[in-house]
């Protein structure tokens, strides 16, 4: 299990960094790596550039290589993506040492399914660590530009794992699309394939596991569900509270699936794990919406009565 860690924001937009330190020290101890930079709702994209340097430096500094990190280096184009990853192994060559750490690349976002496995023969010239892919058409289509595809390509997938520094694909996409990626990728057998949408790891888990944002809030509830997904093995005595524990996470990602860094924001901060529950690019029509369905769940589920 991969946390998607959210970023908190004090109100002035400015990254809240006793928040995340909190948030960091939670997480550590359920998941299997830590997803700095991103969020899955797109939140983290929309970062200047300069800032989200400094969230991956800290988030490396502060976890110190008690888990292996999933770092977002993404920017709005190929020139500046290339420079943060350029620019944070260099000042931090000694923290690689420690403990493993990825890249995660949402190629989409600045860079078409054209020519696209040559944009990772120059990641090669100015990186060293190894590479998942991640695809997330709903972040693509969120772009205020037109693109032909918001998925990658299999046919471009399949000449992309021709490159062994990229180790693995997070899909966020739907299921058909997914098991044509699977099929296109089984010439590499070390190749990782994580589930980016909860809701396909619930109902037909990956063999690699998932990438969740639900365990910023249940991190305890989604280890005991990953556990019992990927191994076979399970104690028929854990069935029934494996049922409630399933049912819950599943409640979960039905309440975030409109806005993931909103919602759990919204709720980090009620449990007092946060101070602010601010996000950029907020979709305003749907706030009170959202904030009434998590309000539900957290009524049910932590026994928040009133509200804030």
């Amino acid at each position: 299990m991969i946390v998607a860690l959210v970023t908190p924001f004090d109100e002035k937009g400015m990254v809240d960094w006793a928040s995340l330190n909190g948030l960091i020290e939670r997480a550590i101890p359920f998941g299997d790596g830590l997803f700095i930079g991103e969020s899955l709702s797109g939140e983290g994209l929309f970062l200047p550039n300069r800032m989200r340097q400094e969230l991956l430096q800290v988030a490396i500094e502060t976890v110190g290589g008690r888990k292996p990190l999933f770092l977002c280096p993404t920017s709005g184009t190929p020139e500046e993506t290339l420079s943060n990853v350029e620019k944070l192994e260099k000042e931090l060559l000694h923290h690689l040492r420690e403990r493993a750490i990825f890249w995660v690349d949402i190629p989409l976002w600045y860079h078409s399914n054209r020519k696209l496995p040559l944009l990772y023969q120059e990641w090669a010239k100015r990186t060293r660590l190894p590479i998942l892919l991640y695809n997330n058409p709903f972040l693509i289509s969120r772009m205020n530009r037109s693109l032909k595809r918001n998925n990658i390509r299999t046919a471009v997938l399949q000449l992309l794992v021709e490159n062994e520094q990229i180790v693995g694909l997070i899909q966020a996409g739907d299921l058909k699309r997914t098991l044509h990626y699977q099929r296109a990728v089984r010439s590499r057998r070390d190749f990782r394939f994580y589930d980016g949408d909860e809701r396909n790891f619930l109902n037909q888990p990956s063999s690699s596991g998932v990438v969740s944002w639900g365990a910023n809030l249940l991190p305890a509830e989604w280890r005991d569900i990953v556990d019992a997904s990927l191994n076979l093995a399970e104690d028929p005595a854990r069935t029934f509270p494996l049922l409630k524990q399933r049912q819950k996470v599943h409640a979960l990602s039905q309440t975030l699936r409109l806005n993931p860094a909103k919602s759990l924001k919204f709720a980090l901060r009620r449990l007092g794990l946060i101070t602010h529950d601010k996000v950029l690019d907020e979709p305003e029509m749907i706030s009170s919406k959202l904030d009434l369905a998590m309000g539900d769940f957290l009524r049910e589920n932590f026994s928040l009565q009133s509200p804030p």
